[in-house]
């Protein structure tokens, strides 16, 4: 049996008429208690901690891959995605200052996150991209389309962005 939208209209009025106007306030509030509870979890649960950072030039050691040369020390860094570990191998950003955010591995090196290069003290955002299809890429390369080399481009960072 299917109900038709008027039948379902005419079932809500009739249910109204019935409850009085305390009624009709409760399950307002309820309603609208349990449509923030639903909005809620994601805006007022705890932020994340930031991420450890560190900051030096990114170098390609051979044997070692992509490190972070610092005043104090050398630290080998890996990725947490393929993309992002091409793009600390990319060899535009070889000798270049860099701001790593990530996580110390057990294993001594520093499983980088986000990367930003750092230019005048001012962080930049790194992306690829292809200025014959318009199109973005995640990592150093070839256009998916064109097959033509991508641009390296560093996009200022906003405060919204961190």
């Amino acid at each position: 049996m299917t109900i038709s939208t008027n039948q379902r209209s005419e079932a809500v009025i009739r249910l109204l008429r019935k409850l009085s106007s305390v009624e009709i306030a409760r399950a307002c509030v309820c309603g609208l208690i349990l449509s923030l509870m639903a909005i809620a979890p994601g805006t007022l649960a705890a932020r994340p901690k930031p991420l450890p950072a560190l900051e030096g030039k990114l170098i390609d050691l051979p044997g070692k891959g992509p490190v972070l040369k610092m005043p104090d020390k050398v630290q080998v860094l890996t990725a947490t995605t393929p993309y992002l570990f091409h793009t600390l191998q990319d060899k535009r950003l070889a000798g270049r200052e860099v701001r790593v955010e990530g996580r110390p591995q057990a294993d001594g090196t520093f499983q980088v996150e986000w990367l930003y290069t750092i230019r005048e003290g001012k962080l930049y955002r790194v992306r690829y991209y292809c200025k014959t299809c318009n199109i973005v890429a995640l990592e150093p390369g070839k256009c998916v389309c064109c097959q033509q080399p991508t641009e390296l481009q560093e996009i200022p960072v906003t405060d919204s962005d961190q």
